[in-house]
């Protein structure tokens, strides 16, 4: 057994988190994570091969990956990456309000990935439910609106400016983690946001090296010990590659088993590939009894095998 999965297997089973997040409330099992589906506003995700440049266009998108099983969308107004250039602050708000608009009007939980105190106040005004703050509260001004208008804070690890790109040199990177999450949680809640309205995230990828991630993943069970809801951002990374070679729009296996990994633990899966992960955790969650099997029609022939053409 490899040592991921040893350490996955040797944590104690982890309780149920109830999360509520502006008008929606989640309660988040181990072994059956929510899938967070992605749509960026923006030309830059360092993964995403796809941009929509319209409003319509994205609506259309986001409401087919609602269709495919996911649970919240997270919209990403400006790239992460380090070689993109910034995007002015309006035009993230003018790109973003409109969508947040459309799919709060449709009942939609919708999270926004931006460590922006401005982008935050005007998308949580427009009705997201949650903000995924890239930065590790870099400000912390930004957890107070989200207290105000009853939405949920995703603290993510890193210890680098947004949009730099480095890969840091840890002593000790799963200790760094704890440290970073104790302290902006205590931050956070000085601003006046609730414990329970937290979100973690481990910050795959954010200025660590494919090691550190393993390490990181490695180290779940350690997380969990919060009692927060963890959101993994499991889609395409760069440490799956290096161990299969795949190039990022080719690593829907390596997603599989990074969000397998990170099954057993509570909370949010960030991921491009929605219809796939979601048709996974079905089976995954029916065999192991989290789900009941659907109601079975032995006359559909589809199911059974594949249909001769022609």
């Amino acid at each position: 057994m490899s040592l991921l999965l040893t350490a996955a297997a040797a944590a104690q089973p982890a309780d149920p988190v109830d999360l509520t997040a502006g008008a929606h409330r989640f309660t988040l099992h181990p072994g059956a994570p929510a899938v967070m589906g992605i749509i960026n506003t923006n030309p830059g995700s360092f993964s995403d091969t796809e941009h929509l440049a319209s409003t319509e266009a994205q609506l259309t998108k986001a409401l087919g990956l609602v269709e495919a099983g996911a649970d919240i969308i997270d919209v990403g107004t400006d790239s992460g990456v380090a070689y993109g250039e910034p995007i002015d602050l309006d035009t993230q708000i003018a790109s973003a309000v409109p969508l947040v608009r459309e799919l709060v009007a449709r009942g939609v939980p919708v999270s926004i990935d931006t460590p922006q105190l401005a982008v935050a106040e005007a998308t949580l005004e427009a009705g997201a439910a949650m903000i995924n703050d890239v930065s590790g509260l870099a400000d912390p001004r930004i957890a107070a609106p989200c207290a105000t208008h009853g939405a949920s804070l995703v603290l993510l690890h890193t210890r680098v400016e947004h949009k730099k790109e480095a890969f840091l040199s840890f002593d000790d990177v799963v200790a760094d983690v704890e440290q970073l999450f104790t302290e902006r949680i205590a931050v956070a809640e000085a601003e006046g946001l609730a414990r329970e309205a937290i979100v973690l995230d481990p910050g795959l990828g954010y200025a660590k090296h494919p090691h550190d991630d393993v390490e990181v993943l490695r180290a779940y069970p350690r997380f969990a010990a919060y009692g927060l809801a963890i959101l993994t951002g499991a889609s395409r990374k760069y440490y799956a590659g290096v161990i299969t070679g795949a190039e990022p729009p080719e690593r829907l296996p390596e997603t599989l088993a990074t969000v397998e990994a990170v099954r057993p633990y509570p909370g949010f899966v960030r991921v491009h590939d929605v219809d796939e992960i979601s048709r996974y955790l079905a089976v995954m969650e029916t065999l192991e009894g989290l789900r009941e099997l659907p109601d079975v029609d032995t006359s559909v022939a589809r199911l059974k095998w594949v249909t001769p053409v022609g």
